[in-house]
């Protein structure tokens, strides 16, 4: 093959490599993307509880609101963040955080081919240097409609749906499974405090290898995607630091069971259990959920004609 097609095949795989990262920027809807540049967690209240990608207090933010239960608090610092999560010094009572990024009746509903992604980017201090517990929990699920807070506290029991993190917290990582993903069993019970009412897939992270340090931020992503045999794709990472010795903790689980045959999401969650065996503080700098819906059938038909023309014009 002479210099010059090789060239113009060069050109043509950076071209469908573009058009492929347009497609997938075009398929995303952004339903929070929150810096509290207002100052406020509390908006907009229930039964809303999510402005669902319209800024519609024009502050620059899509908002979620957010409910604290147990010890510490919860609010923001001031004006553009953090939100900050205190447990106190030396502390070893658990706090329950919760956010609906949806409202009741309004739920991500994944058809086939389409995903939910949640972004949570996050720093600690007073974080402890190790322990065995799996007590840094969070949870990506469905809330049934009478589990729903509208004031400050833990969420309500239920038949919760969906999937969590299990994981070890401190300098050193000291649970055999630190970065556990677990699916809700289907029970109902408390939404994160009980771990019977989960059921272990898999575990992405090795005991013994560094764990977090304060102030350092740290990235966690959870990705859930219905593929065309109904199963659940899930990964899940969090990066930052010397995290399990590369600076990334991550798991991919494919999950036939789909989510105990639900399909939704409304609800992110986090627990965190003292200083003792988590941190002192947590200032979350960004919460953000994306929906990728399947895109219309015009759009592809016309993303197709690009890329055709595209490859011709290369030619």
């Amino acid at each position: 093959m002479s210099g010059r097609n090789t060239h113009g095949w060069q050109r043509a795989l950076i071209c469908g490599a573009s058009l492929f990262c347009f497609t997938s920027a075009l398929q995303a809807d952004v339903l929070v993307n929150d810096t509290w540049r207002d100052g406020t967690d509390g908006d907009p209240a229930a039964p809303v509880y999510s402005e669902a990608g319209v800024d519609a207090d024009a502050d620059g933010d899509l908002e979620s609101a957010w409910y604290q239960g147990g010890a510490g608090s919860l609010d923001p610092v001031g004006a553009n963040g953090p939100l900050r999560g205190d447990l106190g010094v030396g502390g070893t009572s658990s706090a329950s955080w919760t956010s609906y990024f949806t409202a009741e009746g309004s739920e991500v509903n994944l058809a086939q081919g389409e995903r939910v992604r949640v972004t949570w980017n996050f720093a600690l201090s007073g974080v402890n240097n190790s322990n065995t517990s799996q007590n840094f929990r969070v949870a990506l699920v469905d809330s049934p409609a009478a589990a729903r807070l509208a004031a400050n506290g833990a969420p309500g029991s239920g038949a919760y749906t969906g999937y969590g993190m299990f994981m070890n917290m401190g300098g050193t990582l000291g649970n055999a499974n630190p970065f556990r993903l677990m699916e809700r069993s289907g029970a109902s019970g408390a939404l994160l405090s009980g771990s019977g009412d989960w059921s272990p897939l898999a575990n992405g992270a090795t005991s013994g290898n560094a764990g977090y340090a304060a102030g350092v931020e740290y990235s966690f992503i959870m990705d859930i995607l219905r593929n065309g045999s109904d199963a659940m794709e899930i990964n899940v990472s969090m990066t930052g630091g010397n995290l399990n010795n590369s600076g990334t903790a991550a798991v991919s689980f494919t999950d036939p069971t789909a989510n105990n045959g639900a399909y939704s999401f409304d609800t992110f969650a986090i627990r965190p259990s003292g200083a003792t065996t988590t941190a002192a503080v947590f200032d979350t700098s960004l919460f953000k959920v994306e929906y990728f819906p399947i895109p219309e059938p015009t759009t592809l038909s016309l993303l197709a004609g690009v890329a055709a023309m595209a490859v011709r014009r290369r030619r």
